[in-house]
């Protein structure tokens, strides 16, 4: 054994990839993780992109989505209208929150 302490011991490993759809594999699934990160949080969080059980009832008039389980959708639900009874004032921010009146009126 030599006696002197300034010997280092350096291991260096060099990766190399010589195959480039590899790295638009990687670099597209990047941009795709940062879409979602950026959906994420403009959406406030994970919990205001998920429908929580309980609330069914409550939905947006817009969404395309029957959000009362009551056989109509949006532009097809009384509940999207400011006076049901005539079809007349739609208005996409309203919630659809009444299943039973769904099918009790017919669409104009």
């Amino acid at each position: 054994m030599s006696e002197k302490g300034d010997e280092k011991v350096e291991v260096r490993v060099v990766v190399e990839s010589r195959d480039s759809a590899s790295k638009v594999i990687l670099i597209t699934l990047t941009l795709v993780l940062l879409g979602i990160l950026i959906a994420v949080i403009s959406e406030g969080g994970v919990d205001n992109l998920l429908t929580k059980r309980g609330e069914v009832g409550e939905g947006n008039c817009g969404d395309g989505i029957d959000n009362d389980n009551g056989g109509q959708a949006d532009e097809d639900d009384p509940d999207c209208y400011s006076n049901p009874n005539v079809w007349e004032g739609y208005d996409p921010s309203l919630t659809e929150d009444n299943p039973d009146n769904d099918g009790l009126t017919d669409v104009p």
